[in-house]
């Protein structure tokens, strides 16, 4: 028999994926721009590949065991969190899908720490650009998301003097989420 989950907490791979997607994305957001072939720019798309597979591992891993419970907190409170958690998880899904398609799109492959991944699709100017408008939006809708993200942790800690949000996210629990 499987143990009970713990909606609580979290287990310890669950929050290393956290805090390993939390510091890849603003590494990822300061080497946007680098040049093309250049070592920031091969960090961004590898650094951007391995949080889309963190991604699809969370959301497989939400879909199997389900949400963390909410915290004592009125609705509005809770409501608001949802909608800043799902913009997170959003912009994290455009970010990662337009990501992969933009070498593509660009008629080129993905090059992943130097593994080369050929393109399955034709080039196409347009289609490359709106990928690129999109992929750009979407990454700098993490500025507020994860601001808001940050303050909804302050509030718990300091202002309500809840430790339990930053313990579930610095503390594992082998049944956690």
């Amino acid at each position: 028999m499987s143990p009970t989950i713990n909606r609580n907490a979290y287990s310890a791979t669950s929050i290393w994926v956290h805090w390993l997607t939390a510091i890849l994305v603003v590494a990822l957001f300061f080497t946007h721009e680098s040049e093309r072939g250049s070592t920031g720019n091969i960090f961004h798309v590898s650094g951007g590949i391995l949080i889309a597979l963190f991604f699809f591992w969370r959301i497989m891993r939400r879909m199997r065991n389900g949400i963390s419970a909410k915290p004592d907190q009125s609705e509005l409170l809770n409501w608001l969190s949802r909608i800043v958690l799902w913009g997170i998880v959003l912009a994290l899904l455009v970010v990662s899908v337009t990501g992969l398609l933009l070498p593509w799109t660009g008629g080129r492959a993905i090059d992943l720490f130097g593994l080369s991944i050929p393109s399955p699709i034709t080039g196409s100017r347009s289609l490359h650009g709106f990928f690129e408008e999109v992929h750009d939006i979407a990454g700098h809708a993490f500025i507020p998301l994860v601001a808001l993200h940050v303050l909804g942790v302050v509030k718990h800690a300091f202002m309500d003097a809840d430790k339990g949000v930053v313990l579930r996210m610095t503390s594992p629990d082998k049944n956690g989420l």
